[in-house]
């Protein structure tokens, strides 16, 4: 008689098991960040699988580590999360670190669609377009331009000039609307020495003691303004078309960060805002006024340009295309020319610091700062 004995299969132990587990990495994980000041949540999704639970974090260093755990469990780690008033300083430290990261513009229109938002619906959400950006998607994340430390510098050197003169502008008013309001009519930079001195003889000294507070800080951002515009003229250097200042050159460098970004004259053009809106379907076709997407910002600027080239170049092709509606009675259609021709220039000084094409095939008249 035969006796058959079975023997049980060696079971692994626990070390083999955990050593296993750390040799078999994930391929990719994809992490979505929803970002606050007080709190960062962050949703994982690895290579195919579901997106998993979204975890709470009360700082930036617990999540720094958080991530640095997934760079050990996966070949290649990716993260996103939208732009705010953070800044970049996260996107900077994760790309230090090896870690593939983007910034995308916040995109809330789903969750009004829905009517449900909160911070964990948002990470799962960006997660969800991250993973349909990688695998070839390239409208699910509308990506945010990442400027270097030095562009960040100098658009925040060009956006505190304008703040300032924004605040002037604003403590300006209610001055004369203090004048007004007290039967002397409106002036025009009421603060300033000359016209001051003519006020004073006129205005009763308890409302004098009033403007006399707005005067003293008025005086000081006048000093910081001209000093500003100084800094900038002194940071503008090469060829420049006649009729665009060193100041106005350095604040268009500064928003448009690197004209190499943008590959054809459609991006630069929708960078500023300046392209036609457009509700076309089948056979018909409708175009509107403009967009204003981009940086608004930077569609002042080009506006400003534009009726400085219409005084110093004249003989520019966009200017003489549009000059008898610029000479005309009509403010609307001067509104349309100015921003037709903008729009055009942005082009051409995109072609010109491209090496696109010359100054010359443009029309332009170049001058040396």
């Amino acid at each position: 008689m035969t006796f058959y004995t079975l023997k049980a299969a060696p079971a692994a132990g626990a070390n083999q098991i955990r050593n296993s587990n750390k040799s078999a990495k994930a391929k990719r994980n994809l992490v979505g960040c929803d970002v606050h000041l007080r709190g960062y949540q962050a949703a994982r999704k690895v290579d195919e699988g579901t997106i998993g639970v979204v975890d709470n974090f009360r700082s930036e260093e617990a999540l720094l580590l958080y991530i640095e755990k997934q760079r050990q469990q996966a070949e290649q780690v990716v993260v996103v999360y939208e732009a705010g008033p953070l800044g970049f300083t996260l996107y900077r430290k994760l790309t230090a670190t090896g870690v593939l990261c983007y910034v995308c513009a916040p995109d809330g229109s789903q969750q009004r669609k829905k009517r449900r938002k909160n911070d964990k619906i948002d990470a799962r959400s960006l997660t969800s377009k991250l993973f349909n950006y990688l695998n070839g998607d390239r409208q699910a994340l509308p990506l945010a331009r990442v400027p270097s430390e030095a562009q960040e510098q100098r658009r925040l050197a060009s956006r505190q000039h304008d703040q300032l003169v924004e605040e002037r502008k604003r403590l300006g008013a209610k001055g004369n609307a203090m004048l007004l309001s007290q039967g002397l009519g409106s002036w025009s930079n009421w603060w300033r020495p000359k016209v001051w001195s003519q006020l004073s003889a006129l205005a009763p000294q308890w409302l004098l003691e009033r403007l006399q507070i707005w005067v003293d800080v008025l005086k000081i951002l006048d000093e910081k303004i001209s000093q500003a515009k100084a800094a900038a003229a002194r940071s503008c250097s090469g060829p420049r078309p006649k009729g665009v200042g060193a100041l106005s050159q350095m604040q268009l460098q500064s928003e448009v960060l690197d004209w190499s970004l943008y590959t054809n004259r459609r991006k630069i053009a929708c960078l500023a805002g300046m392209v036609p809106s457009e509700w076309s379907t089948g056979d018909k076709e409708s175009r509107g006024s403009i967009t204003k997407v981009g940086v608004p910002a930077l569609r002042r600027i080009i506006v400003e340009m534009v009726w400085r080239m219409v005084l110093f170049q004249p003989q520019y092709k966009p200017v003489q295309k549009w000059q008898e509606v610029l000479k005309g009675p009509n403010p609307a259609l001067k509104k349309k020319a100015v921003v037709a021709i903008g729009r055009q220039l942005i082009v051409d000084l995109w072609r010109l610091q491209t090496g696109r094409l010359t100054a010359q095939q443009l029309h332009l008249i170049m001058i040396e700062n």
